[in-house]
């Protein structure tokens, strides 16, 4: 519940500072941190002692205003997780949730902001049909894979999508 209000607060400031602050350096940045604290936890670095209310809070908060001003907010909450040695399963639901609700709470703000316009909508129409495959196939993994495996999968697919993300900005300069 911390998480989940200190995402609440962030997404607006987060959505705020989307208007000020370059995108591209913002998401940049973000794809860097999210590299180098995967390679940290695929190491072994684990920290059980974050794992309190404050701690939830503060990557709420964290997590909120990168979701408000680069998309990428569910990534520091994924990096929590794992950090603090939580269940895959645990894991897995918590993001779930978490996704499905800071995501249509940030499309909502960021439509009254006039961020987000009937194109984007009539854009992500088809994308609603596709989820449920994702999330089909993505079970099916899911339930077969050990926890070892699970992280390490986890980790590569944060990582991958971080360097997408720089490419993607290296692209647009």
């Amino acid at each position: 519940m911390k998480l989940l209000i200190g995402i609440i607060i962030g997404s607006p400031i987060g959505l705020y500072l989307l208007k000020y602050l370059s995108s591209e350096i913002t998401h940049l940045s973000v794809c860097l941190i999210i590299v180098f604290f995967s390679i940290l936890l695929m190491k072994g670095y684990r920290n059980k002692r974050i794992n309190n209310d404050h701690g939830k809070f503060f990557t709420g908060m964290i997590s909120g205003t990168l979701n408000g001003l680069t998309t990428l907010g569910g990534m520091p909450v994924a990096l929590f997780l794992l950090a603090t040695s939580i269940q895959p399963a645990i894991i897995r639901g918590s993001l779930a949730a978490l996704f499905f609700l800071t995501d249509i709470y940030a499309f909502t703000l960021s439509f009254f902001a006039s961020i987000v316009d009937m194109t984007t909508i009539y854009r992500i129409l088809p994308l609603i049909f596709v989820l449920p495959m994702g999330v089909y196939i993505g079970d099916k993994f899911f339930v077969k894979s050990k926890e070892k495996t699970y992280r390490k999968i986890v980790f590569y697919f944060l990582i991958l999508i971080s360097i997408f993300g720089i490419f993607r900005i290296i692209d647009n300069f």
